[in-house]
């Protein structure tokens, strides 16, 4: 982390030790949360699987996790 964004998020960090989330400046949205969201997996790759996944990720423009997602959801898919 470089110097100009480590003062940055100690500069916010101290803002919101001192102020709440009522008196962010912006406007006021309604937000309905339907819940579970989601599902979180964590898995354990070996780093020949994890560097291949990461090449897939890189040749596509995606980020990783959702290369991960995509090959995940097709091979479910087709089972």
């Amino acid at each position: 982390m470089n110097r100009n964004t480590y003062q940055r998020r100690k500069a916010a960090a101290k803002h919101w030790d001192t102020h709440s989330i009522d008196e962010a400046d912006g406007e006021v949205v309604d937000v309905e949360v339907k819940t579970p969201l989601s599902t979180i997996l964590s898995i354990r790759l070996d780093a020949t699987r994890y560097a291949k996944l990461k090449r897939l990720a890189k040749e596509r423009n995606l980020p990783i996790t959702s290369m991960a997602k995509a090959i995940l959801a097709e091979a479910l898919d087709q089972g």
